[in-house]
């Protein structure tokens, strides 16, 4: 099995953080096993964390009502809207991720070619 590396650790650990507390799923056996591995970097990786649980929720909310099959109240133009958005706050999210890969020296850059969100 390949570990996952920082980058990738440091956006699954928000995505569960925003499970727990949005969706009241116990995520806790996967944060642990996340924050054991975050721990190893003295700190310097919590400011990554905070950017990625940030614009995770951003994407979140956003997709939030598109999830729960409101398309009809939320009409085609407004679903237009927030997936152009979601693609836009994708843009940060991968650039936070390679951010971290950039820092840190491990991993893989995420490069998008041909995509919404290169």
């Amino acid at each position: 099995m390949i570990p996952y590396p920082i980058n990738e650790i440091a956006d699954r650990h928000s995505i569960c953080r925003l499970k727990e507390e949005r969706a009241a799923v116990d995520m806790s056996r996967e944060m642990n096993i996340y924050e054991e591995e975050l721990k190893q970097y003295n700190g310097s990786i919590w400011n990554y964390v905070k950017r990625l649980y940030q614009i995770n929720g951003e994407i979140w909310d956003l997709e939030a009502a598109i999830r729960q099959g409101l398309d009809d109240e939320l009409g085609l133009e407004e679903i237009g809207r927030r997936a152009i958005e979601i693609r836009n706050k994708n843009k940060i999210r991968i650039s936070i991720k390679n951010e971290i890969v950039d820092a840190f020296g491990e991993g893989f850059r995420d490069i998008k070619v041909n995509h919404g969100s290169e």
